[in-house]
């Protein structure tokens, strides 16, 4: 007991980066796997809620894959004041195959209303280049921060 006592400082580092590494390579997982285990899906924006104080916000947001929903979130990309225009609207969501709670919703690449299903958005991603260059530009995750703390 006296030893944590002497060195909780030192402990606390050492957790901090251990935490910090985790999300690191948790995010370049995602990079690395999105090709080999990615798919897609049509996402659509529920909600907007805001976190800190005026920092952020994060865009609430389900998806369908094999008639089951999932529920998301990503942060905003652009201007609070725009986003509210985006509810309902219909954005690609990429996720892995192997872990579908690990995910992403793409403001930049709307989803049109004639694309019904899966399969149509990822023939869709496949017949348009510019879509699939916004994809390689993956941002990272940060889902361990934003489940744990």
């Amino acid at each position: 007991m006296q030893f944590l006592k002497k060195n909780y400082l030192v402990i606390l580092f050492f957790a901090i980066i251990g935490i910090i590494t985790y999300d690191y390579f948790f995010r370049q997982d995602f990079k690395k796997n999105y090709q080999k285990t990615g798919e897609y899906a049509i996402g659509t924006i529920h909600e907007i809620k805001p976190y800190g104080r005026g920092t952020g916000y994060y865009y609430l947001y389900t998806f369908k894959v094999d008639n089951k929903e999932y529920k998301g979130r990503t942060e905003g990309e652009m201007p609070f004041s725009k986003g509210p225009q985006q509810v309902d609207k219909r954005f690609l969501v990429l996720y892995l195959k192997n872990h579908i709670h690990n995910n992403a919703l793409y403001i930049s690449i709307p989803v049109h209303d004639h694309i019904k299903n899966n399969t149509e958005l990822m023939k869709w991603v496949s017949e348009h280049p510019e879509a699939k260059s916004k994809l390689d530009s993956i941002p990272g995750t940060g889902w361990f921060f934003e489940n744990y703390f």
